[in-house]
């Protein structure tokens, strides 16, 4: 099991996790040119999608952590990255958070550390739209929070078939 490595990235106050008290962030941002907030947040049973305005959202989705569509990330490569996607009719709305690692020629120099996010909105196999989020507001606390609440819930994640199935007896 990879041990956690928190990253909890926000700047100046200008975004603020919009999770209740017993929920997890798994993103929260400001989208960049829009007054738009966007905040995926989940507890044992429930992940919620939430879009609009701060204080009132112009969309909310939930999933159950069952059945909710769920990438972690593999744990290679220097950019840490996760996907959770929520489908409502005809729309899939897949969301995502990224910390891109710069390591420096020196060993001694510090990681760069970018981040990003947002949601892309398809229709089938058209993309509607894709929103990125304002770096400088990104809350993506990365662990194993996601994948510890599929977990408890009996399931394991196959990264060979990139798919969550029942944990065997």
């Amino acid at each position: 099991m990879l041990r956690p490595i928190m990253f909890l990235l926000a700047s100046s106050g200008l975004a603020h996790a919009a999770c209740g008290p017993d929920q997890q962030t798994f993103l929260s941002c400001q989208i960049e040119g829009r007054n738009g907030q966007l905040n995926v947040c989940f507890d044992a049973d429930i992940v919620t999608y939430s879009y609009g305005p701060a204080r009132k959202p112009e969309l909310t989705l939930f999933a159950p952590i069952n059945t909710v569509a769920y990438t972690p990330w593999p744990g290679a490569g220097s950019t840490v990255w996760e996907v959770v996607s929520f489908t409502n009719a005809d729309y899939t709305y897949a969301t995502f958070g990224e910390i891109h690692r710069i390591f420096p020629d020196d060993p001694n120099d510090e990681i760069e550390v970018r981040k990003s996010g947002g949601v892309i909105v398809t229709r089938g196999d058209d993309t509607i739209a894709q929103l990125s989020c304002d770096p400088d507001t990104i809350i993506f606390p990365w662990g194993e929070g996601l994948s510890d609440a599929k977990i408890a819930a009996g399931l394991t994640y196959d990264y060979s078939a990139q798919v969550w199935q029942k944990t065997a007896d």
